[in-house]
């Protein structure tokens, strides 16, 4: 690992561990704050994006195996506008649970936190290595994803997982779903091919940041193409 990259994930990041409490918001009280359910919701609702990503990590374990073709990073733009929000993290999967995607071998997982302005959020996570069946292992991430993202925060998948074939994207599979915290909503789409499993979760906040807009699978599907084509590189 370079010295530009952050230390592996350790026991503190944990899948799970960085859930904002319900008391969790802004910390302002009365007229104008954030407090109150909306905002201890919307608290809930972005930590979830964190959780997908650190969830995510915990499916990938070290390996033998092929070199990879390709791998992933975290690059300080992705999509055009989504700028990162601190450093990308890599890891070596060994803190994490003893998790295995079905006929993957992973090098190495990474993880960011991105933004767009104020209202745009979005976690970028995945792993490189090999990967048998991209299909296969595309929906064990949603089945454990699911199931995960409902017991650490509630959230609750609405309608079904759906496939999406966006213009640019040259993977094997590319999928969405969406989740429901309370009356909130975010998107988490994966994809994988022979070398690379990756997700992005994606929320959209109202301007004064107490709901979420309406989501649209098709789009998100759209920009997890952008995103990942921007965070994948020949592996060297």
């Amino acid at each position: 690992m370079s010295d530009s990259q952050p230390a592996p994930h350790g026991p503190s990041t944990a899948p799970g561990a960085p859930v904002p409490t319900q008391d969790g918001g802004n910390g302002k009280g009365g007229p104008g704050g954030r407090s109150g359910l909306s905002g201890r919701t919307i608290a809930v609702v972005v930590g979830a994006l964190v959780v997908v990503c650190l969830l995510v990590g915990g499916y990938f374990v070290l390996g033998p195996g092929g070199a990879p073709e390709y791998k992933l990073t975290t690059p300080k733009t992705v999509a055009g506008e989504y700028q990162r929000d601190g450093k990308g993290e890599k890891g070596d999967g060994e803190a994490f649970d003893n998790k295995k995607v079905p006929g993957m071998t992973s090098g190495a997982d990474v993880s960011a936190e991105y933004k767009a302005g104020a209202t745009k959020k979005l976690q970028l996570g995945g792993a490189y290595g090999s990967v048998e069946n991209p299909e296969k292992a595309v929906d064990w991430v949603f089945e454990q994803t699911g199931k995960s993202l409902k017991t650490e925060t509630g959230a609750k998948a609405e309608g079904s997982l759906k496939k999406f074939s966006p213009s640019g994207f040259d993977g094997d599979v590319l999928k969405c779903q969406e989740y429901k915290i309370s009356s909130m909503s975010l998107v988490m789409c994966s994809w994988s091919d022979s070398s690379t499993v990756g997700t992005v979760s994606s929320m959209i906040l109202t301007s004064d940041g107490t709901k979420t807009k309406p989501v649209d699978l098709k789009s998100t599907a759209e920009l997890t193409a952008k995103v990942r084509k921007d965070a994948l590189v020949e592996a060297g």
